[in-house]
C-alpha cells in the first residue's frame, strides 16, 4: 500500500472521533460547572456558619457584659447598703421590695446579699422543687462568674459583685445573682445569621465562664436564595445529562443504521483472523459500496498475510532490547538494573513466600592496584573473565549480577547455607585455577567471597532481615579480604564490630553520633600556596572531638566506609565549611578546598549541596576535590555535573593523581582545573634520576594541558626546590604549616617560606 493511500481513513473514524471528543468536552464542561457550583455552595455555607458563629460569640459576650453592668447597678443601690447595715427586715425587703424593683427581672432566678465575710445576710428561702445546685451558694468561695448546668442541662450564671461604702472603698459585702441563661439570652437578643429556635446549651456540673462558648449549639439560618440557586443548578445538570443520554441514543441508532451492517461482515472476518491467525483466510465476497470499507477489506487481507513475520520480528526485537537493558555491556551478564529489579521483586513477595535465601558477593582483591598498574584495558579483561567464570560455574537457575566495578552478586533461594557455601567454594576454585597470565598479569590474583543467609523460621522480622542480607554479605566479604587463607566468610553477628576492632566502641559511637548530629566535628585547615604570586587557600581536613582528644581521619573513615556514611559525613563537612564562611573564619582573599567522596558525587542533589557557597565565589577561591578513580569511572556523568559547577565559578581539583597511569589517557577530557600529585610522587622526586624524569614528564603534561599543579607533602626546603623544578604551581605540606583549627594562624608564616625559594 502506498503511503498516500495509507492515510485515507474511513469517514466513520473521524465521525466517531469528533463525536466522542464533543461529548467528552461537554461532560467536562458540565462537570466543571457542577464542581464550581459545589464550591460556591460550600463557601456560602461556610461563610454563613462563620457569620453565625461570630454572631453567637458577639451576642454571648454582650449578654455577659449586660449582666455584669446590671450587677454594678444593683451593687450601687442604696437600699442594698442599708440592708447590709441593718438586715432586720431583710426577708420582707427581699421578697417585696427587691423582687418588685427594676433590678429583679423575669429570668433572674435568685438575688442575695452577702456580708463582707461572704456569708448571706439571711439564709435564703428556696422552693423545694428548685434544683439545689443552681442556687446561690451559702458561702462565696470564688467571686468570679461561673456557669452551672442543671440536671436537665440548663445553664445558670452565678455573678457576684462587691458592695462598697458610699464615697469610699470600704468593702461592705457582696451582691450575688443567679440567672437562667438560655431564656435570658434568647429574650434579650435578636439574631440575623442564627436560627434562634436552634440555640441550646449542653453540659453538666460547674464550668468557668471562658468555657461557655464551647457548650452552646446552634444552626445557621438557611439561605433561601442559595438553596434555590443550588436546586436550579442540579435541575440544569440533570436536564443536560438527560439530553446527553438522548443524544447518544439517537446518534448510536443512526450510526448502526448507516455503518454497522456493512461493518458486521468485516468484523466477522477480523474475528476469524484473530481466532486462527496462522490459518489462511480468503477475502469476503461481498462488495461494499463505501470506498473506505472496500479498502479496509483489502487491507485486512494484506496485513494478515504479513502478520506472522512482522509479529515474530517485533517479539524478537523486544526480547533483545529488554535483555540488553538488563545486561552489563562489559561482561554481558546481568547488570545493576537487573539486580535491583530482581531484588525488589524478591523483597515485595518474600512475606507471602518466605524461603531460605543466601546472598553471595564476589570481589577481586587489590583490583584498584591491578587496574592502576596494568591499565583499564587489562582491568576490564579481568572483570570479563571473572564474570564468565562465575556464571559458567554456577547452576543455570542462579544468575550472576555485576553490581559494582569488580563486585558480583548471586542470590540463591531454597537451599541451606552449606549448599550455598559449596556453590561459592566451587566458583572460587574456578577463579583461582584460571590462568590470568594470558592477559599479561604476572601476579597471582585472589578473590574474596562474603555470604549472608536467612532462614525464615529463625527470623523475628523477615523484611528487615532480608533487607540486611546485602550489607551482611559485604561485611563478610570484608572479613574474607583480611584473611590470607579463609577467602570465603559467612556472616555472623560478631563481624559487625570485628571489622572495626582497631577502633573502640566509644570512639565508634562518637564518630557515628557526630556524623548524624554534626556535633563535635572540628574542621582543620592546611595551607596551599602559589609559588607564583604567594596567594593562599586552605584544604579542609575533618577531625572529631572525643573528650580531651581528637579523632583523626584514619579512624574516622574506617568507620565511615564500613557504615556506608560517606554522603552523611560529606554533608556535615560542607555545612561546617559554610558556617566558617558565614562566621568569617576564612581569611579574606583566600579560599577553601573541600574533599567529596564518590558516593556523594553520584547523589542527585550534588549540585544543590554547593549552591549556598555561590555568594562567596566573588571573594573566595572555592575548590571541590574529587579522587581520581571516581572521576574516571564516571567520566560522562562527572563532566556534566562538574562543568555545571565550574560555570558558576567553582574550581575542581583531581586528588591523588598519579596513583596509576590510567588517568593520563583522560587528561585532556577531565572536567577539572587543578591536578594534585599524591605525596608519594612528591617524595619520589628525591629518588633515582629515572623516577624523577617520569615524575617531571608527567608534571609537564599536566602543565601543558593547562592545569594548575599542586604537590603535596613538601616538608623541607630541598623538597620545595625540587617541586618548583618539576613545575608545581602550588605546594602543600608541613614546610608551610600543619593543619590548624583557625586558618588565619598559618598565613603569617607562609610568606617567609616563599621568600626563600
Amino acid at each position: 500500500m502506498q503511503p498516500a493511500s495509507y492515510f485515507i481513513q474511513p469517514v466513520k473514524t473521524y465521525f466517531i472521533a469528533f463525536l466522542v471528543i464533543g461529548l467528552l468536552l461537554l461532560i467536562l464542561l458540565v462537570g466543571k460547572l457542577y464542581n464550581q457550583a459545589q464550591t460556591v455552595q460550600t463557601t456560602l455555607l461556610e461563610k454563613t456558619r462563620q457569620q453565625a458563629q461570630e454572631e453567637i460569640n458577639e451576642k454571648l459576650e454582650s449578654t455577659i457584659i449586660e449582666l455584669a453592668t446590671h450587677m454594678l447597678e444593683v451593687a450601687e443601690w442604696d437600699e442594698v447598703r442599708q440592708q447590709i447595715d441593718d438586715p432586720t427586715y431583710y426577708y420582707f425587703w427581699h421578697d417585696d421590695r427587691l423582687k418588685g424593683s427594676k433590678f429583679f427581672q423575669s429570668n433572674h432566678m435568685q438575688i442575695e446579699i452577702y456580708d463582707h465575710t461572704k456569708w448571706p445576710l439571711m439564709p435564703p428561702v428556696t422552693e423545694t422543687n428548685t434544683e439545689s445546685k443552681t442556687n446561690l451558694p451559702l458561702f462565696i468561695e470564688n467571686t468570679d462568674t461561673t456557669v452551672i448546668f442543671s440536671e436537665k442541662g440548663q445553664p445558670y450564671l452565678h455573678l457576684f459583685e462587691p458592695v462598697f461604702a458610699r464615697d469610699s472603698q470600704t468593702l461592705l459585702g457582696y451582691i450575688g445573682m443567679s440567672v437562667n441563661l438560655l431564656p435570658y439570652f434568647l429574650t434579650n437578643n435578636r439574631f440575623q445569621y442564627v436560627d434562634q429556635d436552634s440555640i441550646y446549651f449542653t453540659g453538666s456540673g460547674e464550668i468557668e465562664l471562658s468555657e461557655l462558648p464551647s457548650h452552646i449549639h446552634f444552626s445557621p439560618i438557611k439561605n433561601e436564595v442559595s438553596e434555590a440557586l443550588w436546586q436550579l443548578i442540579n435541575d440544569f445538570i440533570f436536564q443536560v445529562m438527560i439530553l446527553l443520554i438522548v443524544s447518544i441514543i439517537v446518534i448510536t441508532i443512526t450510526f448502526q443504521i448507516l455503518f454497522t451492517h456493512p461493518m458486521q461482515r468485516l468484523s466477522s472476518y477480523l474475528q476469524q483472523i484473530k481466532k486462527k491467525p496462522k490459518d489462511p483466510h480468503s477475502e469476503p465476497s461481498e462488495t461494499f459500496f463505501l470506498k473506505e470499507f472496500e479498502e479496509l477489506k483489502h487491507s485486512l487481507h494484506d496485513y494478515h498475510r504479513d502478520l506472522q513475520s512482522t509479529q515474530q520480528a517485533l517479539n524478537t526485537q523486544y526480547k533483545i532490547v529488554w535483555e540488553q537493558a538488563r545486561r552489563d555491556a562489559l561482561t554481558n551478564i546481568h547488570n545493576r538494573r537487573a539486580f535491583d529489579e530482581t531484588w525488589n521483586e524478591l523483597v515485595a513477595s518474600y512475606a507471602y513466600n518466605p524461603v531460605s535465601i543466601s546472598f553471595i558477593l564476589f570481589d577481586c582483591d587489590f583490583f584498584k592496584a591491578l587496574n592502576d598498574t596494568y591499565g583499564h584495558e587489562v582491568g576490564d579483561d579481568v572483570i570479563r573473565i571473572s564474570a564468565k567464570t562465575i556464571q559458567n560455574t554456577l547452576p543455570e537457575e542462579f544468575p550472576v549480577f555485576r553490581i559494582g566495578g569488580d563486585e558480583f552478586a548471586v542470590i540463591i533461594k531454597k537451599h541451606p547455607l552449606h549448599e550455598s557455601f559449596n556453590v561459592a567454594k566451587t566458583c572460587l576454585k574456578a577463579l583461582k585455577s584460571y590462568n590470568f597470565s594470558g592477559i599479561g598479569i604476572k601476579e597471582k590474583l585472589s578473590f574474596s567471597v562474603g555470604i549472608s543467609h536467612l532462614e525464615p523460621h529463625l527470623s523475628k522480622n523477615l523484611r528487615n532481615d532480608l533487607l540486611n542480607l546485602p550489607r551482611q554479605a559485604d561485611i563478610a566479604m570484608y572479613k574474607a579480604k583480611q584473611s590470607l587463607q579463609n577467602k570465603i566468610q559467612c556472616y555472623k553477628s560478631e563481624l559487625d564490630n570485628e571489622s572495626l576492632s582497631l577502633v573502640s566502641n566509644k570512639i565508634i559511637n562518637t564518630i557515628v553520633d557526630a556524623i548524624h548530629t554534626g556535633k563535635n566535628i572540628n574542621m582543620h585547615f592546611q595551607a596551599i600556596q602559589s609559588v607564583i604570586d604567594g596567594s593562599i587557600y586552605y584544604e579542609s581536613l575533618v577531625r572529631i572531638q572525643n573528650e580531651e582528644e581528637l579523632i583523626y581521619p584514619k579512624d574516622i573513615f574506617l568507620v565511615v566506609e564500613r557504615r556506608r556514611l560517606e554522603t552523611e559525613i560529606d554533608t556535615q563537612i560542607i555545612q561546617k565549611i559554610l558556617s566558617a564562611f558565614t562566621n568569617k573564619i576564612i581569611p579574606p582573599n583566600t579560599g577553601v578546598s573541600i574533599n567529596v567522596s564518590s558516593k556523594t558525587l553520584l547523589q542527585p542533589n550534588f549540585i544543590e549541596l554547593f549552591q549556598p557557597f555561590a555568594p562567596y565565589l566573588n571573594d573566595y577561591k572555592i575548590v571541590i576535590e574529587i579522587v581520581e578513580n571516581t572521576l574516571i569511572d564516571h567520566m560522562e556523568y562527572a563532566q556534566t555535573i562538574l562543568n555545571h559547577l565550574r560555570q558558576q565559578g567553582f574550581l575542581i581539583a583531581l586528588d591523588d593523581f598519579g596513583s596509576g597511569y590510567s588517568s593520563i589517557r583522560y587528561l585532556a577530557h577531565m572536567p577539572v582545573d587543578i591536578i594534585k600529585f599524591d605525596m608519594s610522587m612528591t617524595q619520589a622526586l628525591a629518588a633515582d634520576q629515572k623516577t624523577r624524569n617520569i615524575i617531571c614528564s608527567t608534571a609537564k603534561m599536566v602543565r601543558d594541558s593547562g592545569y594548575d599543579l599542586v604537590l603535596e607533602g613538601v616538608e623541607t626546603h630541598e623538597m620545595l626546590k625540587k617541586a618548583k623544578q618539576a613545575g608545581a604551581t602550588h605546594i602543600q605540606g608541613y614546610l608551610l604549616s600543619k593543619p590548624q583549627a583557625i586558618p588565619s594562624t598559618v598565613s603569617n608564616i607562609v610568606p617567609s617560606v616563599i621568600s626563600t625559594i
